[in-house]
């Protein structure tokens, strides 16, 4: 018998920060010991540190040569060029693999390459390289294949690529498994052997490093390969990798980019969606352009993305980016119908005292967009969640997303035996089994997840960096925090809390069934505005508190122009 699921309030936990540090920072950088205790919680201990934080430079990213097989790969491609072989860039079909996959051309086309790419469709070719594949760039009469954000599974695939004359070059982020393809070179930070020092890049990361190599190797200027900043920092932000150390430098200089981009796909894109002109920051990146870009491959097609990127015709840059954006509302349409169906099969299939995931495919489900369910499972039931697509053949196809403490690929190793293929990251993975085995696999899998996580752990957790009064909130304050962005895991938009505060007018719902709360806040006479997302629920409790703790970010509310500062509420509780 399912048990309905009751979200648990949230509880509020302070970052770590050794008093001590905080007290030397604060006094080392002339700033609060608030402001100190943010930079502590994220390692920044030191003067030089926290100078590279907050001033990113180019000529702090590291030597792609540092990467072990990369001169090898560079001299395979210099040599491809030089005789005009046919170089073909292998992508995902994802924002990442797609922005990688452009990235590669435009800079191999600078540098005078033949060169084209291939994207799978996923409603046809499936994940990944594939034979079926590598046959069709084999059949174009490609002697080099450079894959982007995918192949470090492809064990069996490299070995077809060896018959068919092709020197196979990988460029990947994922874990590896047990065996590495046998290719010609092998590019992943992680990895076992590789010495590398920043593990965090994306795909298009990775694939950006060996173009930035090539061009190193070429002596042509810093521009060939800096002006493709713009979309390695749109694949980045969008892989939702850490926004720390190399990751941060291309996100902080490839928004600057975007907004002065070269690229005229990117800037019809941007006008279809009212960013030009407008400063770029990761949430316009996450929410607005990587939606439309990543719904094309979602629903079949990603080299309408490419395309957009890729072409030099004026002519056709308004309208891939129109087809984007469509796509982009076509997705949502099917997001939403999957969501609701798996909340309602959650509810009465789910035993949520003992089972610590949920697991649950149909027939019905689009497969382009459960990994985004996915997602807004584990944001409605704090716990793993992988969902499932099932097609004609009785073969589902699988997406999955977790929590902080639960690795899936480990999970999935402990349920190999019943899967046809898996493979991802910690945080998101891929898996593919046949439907009749869902069942068997929904309780192993469980089991599996057990082993990493306590009960504790499914409890929604609030970070929070400091403790603040009301009356600190100033513009001056809020303009050092804009100075930590571009904001992304590992480097969160600050969480301050703020106890003893009162209601300042009665709240209010605000937005049409949106089930979100305005609030006007007071402490020692300092009134602030604050916006409650999807907390209309407790408009009665949030009412009748004659004092609250909230915890919360500071965010500039723009309205009609005229800007105020505004306390975006993550989580509350009645004193």
């Amino acid at each position: 018998m399912s048990i309905r699921y009751i979200r648990p309030r949230e509880v509020l936990l302070y970052r770590p920060a050794d008093p001590a540090l905080v007290a030397q920072l604060s006094q080392e950088l002339t700033i609060t010991e608030t402001l100190a205790r943010i930079l502590v919680g994220r390692e920044l201990t030191g003067f030089d540190q926290c100078r590279s934080y907050f001033n990113p430079a180019l000529n702090e990213l590291h030597d792609p040569f540092l990467f072990l097989p990369m001169e090898k790969a560079v001299k395979r491609i210099i040599r491809a060029i030089d005789h005009g072989e046919l170089i073909v860039v292998h992508g995902d079909y994802d924002v990442d693999g797609v922005t990688g996959t452009s990235v590669l051309v435009r800079i191999l086309r600078k540098l005078n390459a033949r060169v084209d790419y291939y994207l799978p469709n996923r409603l046809i070719d499936g994940y990944g390289v594939t034979v079926s594949g590598l046959t069709k760039i084999a059949d174009m009469g490609a002697t080099v294949v450079i894959t982007v954000d995918c192949g470090i599974t492809a064990v069996e695939e490299a070995i077809f690529a060896k018959e068919r004359g092709i020197d196979l070059i990988i460029t990947d982020h994922h874990e590896p498994q047990e065996h590495t393809p046998d290719a010609f070179c092998v590019i992943d930070p992680k990895l076992p052997r590789e010495t590398y020092p920043d593990k965090n890049l994306a795909g298009v990361g990775v694939g950006f490093k060996l173009a930035q190599a090539v061009c190193l190797r070429r002596n042509v200027p810093e521009e060939f390969w800096s002006d493709e900043l713009d979309l390695v920092s749109i694949g980045t932000a969008a892989d939702i990798v850490p926004l720390i150390g190399e990751n941060r430098i291309i996100a902080a200089y490839g928004y600057k980019q975007i907004e002065k981009t070269r690229n005229g796909g990117l800037l019809a894109l941007m006008r279809e969606q009212n960013l030009e002109g407008s400063p770029i920051a990761t949430n316009d990146v996450v929410f607005k352009l990587a939606p439309s870009i990543n719904a094309a491959g979602r629903l079949g097609e990603p080299r309408r993305g490419a395309k957009l990127f890729i072409s030099d015709d004026s002519g056709e840059w308004r309208t891939f980016a129109q087809e984007l954006v469509h796509v982009n509302e076509e997705r949502r349409a099917y997001d939403e119908l999957v969501q609701r169906e798996a909340v309602l099969w959650a509810g009465l299939n789910i035993d949520f005292e003992t089972e610590y995931c949920v697991v649950a495919g149909d027939r019905g489900w689009h497969p382009g967009v459960i990994g985004i369910s996915a997602s807004k499972m584990v944001e409605q039931y704090c716990r793993p969640a992988f969902l499932f697509s099932i097609d004609e053949n009785g073969d589902a196809k699988g997406s999955g997303r977790s929590i902080e403490g639960c690795d899936l690929v480990m999970a999935l190793t402990e349920c190999a035996d019943l899967l046809i293929k898996f493979g991802g990251h910690k945080m998101a993975a891929g898996a593919s089994l046949k439907a009749e085995n869902l069942p068997e696999f929904r309780r192993r899998f469980n089991d599996a997840v057990k082993k990493q996580l306590t009960k504790e752990q499914l409890v929604p957790v609030i970070k929070v960096d400091g403790e603040v009064n009301i009356a600190q909130l100033t513009p001056k304050f809020f303009d050092i925090i804009k100075r930590m962005e571009p904001f992304g895991p590992k480097n969160m938009r600050p969480v301050f809390v703020a106890h003893h505060v009162r209601n300042c007018k009665p709240p209010r719902m605000v937005g049409k069934g949106t089930g979100h709360l305005k609030l006007s806040l007071v402490s020692e006479g300092v009134v602030i505005d604050a916006i409650a997302f999807g907390m209309g629920n407790r408009l009665r409790e949030i009412s009748d508190a004659t004092s609250l703790t909230v915890a919360f970010t500071l965010n500039e509310n723009d309205f009609m122009g005229r800007k105020s500062l505004q306390m975006n509420i993550r989580g509350l509780i009645v004193e």
